[in-house]
């Protein structure tokens, strides 16, 4: 059994080279962003040729350097009803374009997101954010940052109609119904990335978030983040942590995301 200095010793090495992996990365994301053919796979999610060659560049990257870890990216998934389990120390989750709506369509909001677990669990996340141009990271023992530049945790502030809440799209009549005490109050926003729609929690940009069509790779990094941040997320169905197995049909999450004060409303409204 490793022992507790091992273990951050392990940890800090991936850390290390999930940095170096990421930016290594950023300037292939940036001359192919809008300049890719799309087409849609059986999910009825966008998929690009810039996808499938960041998944393979970023995976080859790290199991060369630790053969060993679990891994799974987004574009290399097991096939429905034959998942691959995740039995190592650590494992990696990669969504190699999160947005990808966004990236092929000239929309900046779309990022790089990885992340590493160990036991299950996301202790840290580091996202390539192409419309800030920059790297935020973040998780169990490192700091929130952006470009490598520590940023304090946010404030906790009160919800009240100045508080802004991000959305993820379509949804549903009756969900519209149910959020309207609070989308008729605050303003709103759609980023069209899941893990911008975390991160920028995180980061204190919007104060909640809901979200009601992920998958754990849009959010794995994102979550350590947010974690990091002092901030809760809550999973209203399927909870993915600790991730113990992964497949193309596992289901989507549900989750409301933010301070203190904005979960204690969306509670009140019978959301949680």
């Amino acid at each position: 059994m490793q022992t507790a200095s091992e273990l951050s010793r392990e940890t800090s090495l991936r850390i290390t080279a999930a940095r170096a992996v990421v930016r290594e990365n950023i300037a292939f994301f940036a001359e192919n962003f809008s300049h890719v053919e799309s087409r849609w796979k059986k999910d009825n999610s966008r998929v690009t040729d810039a996808d499938l060659t960041l998944s393979r560049n970023i995976t080859e990257a790290v199991l060369k350097k630790f053969p060993d870890d679990d891994f799974c990216s987004e574009e290399a998934l097991p096939p429905p009803g034959a998942p691959r389990f995740f039995n190592a120390k650590f494992a990696w989750v990669l969504d190699p374009i999160d947005g990808t709506n966004n990236f092929a369509r000239g929309i900046p909001l779309c990022a790089i997101s990885l992340a590493l677990l160990r036991d299950g669990v996301p202790v840290y996340g580091i996202i390539y954010d192409h419309a800030q141009r920059c790297v935020l990271e973040g998780g169990e023992t490192v700091p929130l940052s952006r470009d490598g530049v520590p940023v304090n945790p946010p404030p906790e502030l009160p919800y009240d109609e100045h508080s802004l809440i991000s959305l993820h799209f379509p949804l549903k009549q009756h969900e519209l119904l149910e959020l309207a005490p609070l989308t008729s109050v605050n303003a709103l926003r759609c980023q069209g990335s899941a893990a911008l729609n975390l991160a920028y929690n995180a980061f204190g940009a919007v104060d909640g978030s809901i979200d009601h069509f992920t998958r754990v790779w849009d959010i794995a990094a994102a979550y350590a983040m947010l974690l990091a941040a002092g901030r809760r997320i809550v999973f209203l169905k399927n909870k993915p942590f600790p991730l113990r197995e992964i497949s193309a049909d596992m289901p989507k999450l549900r989750w409301i995301a933010g301070t203190r004060g904005f979960l204690a409303r969306a509670e009140q409204l019978g959301l949680l």
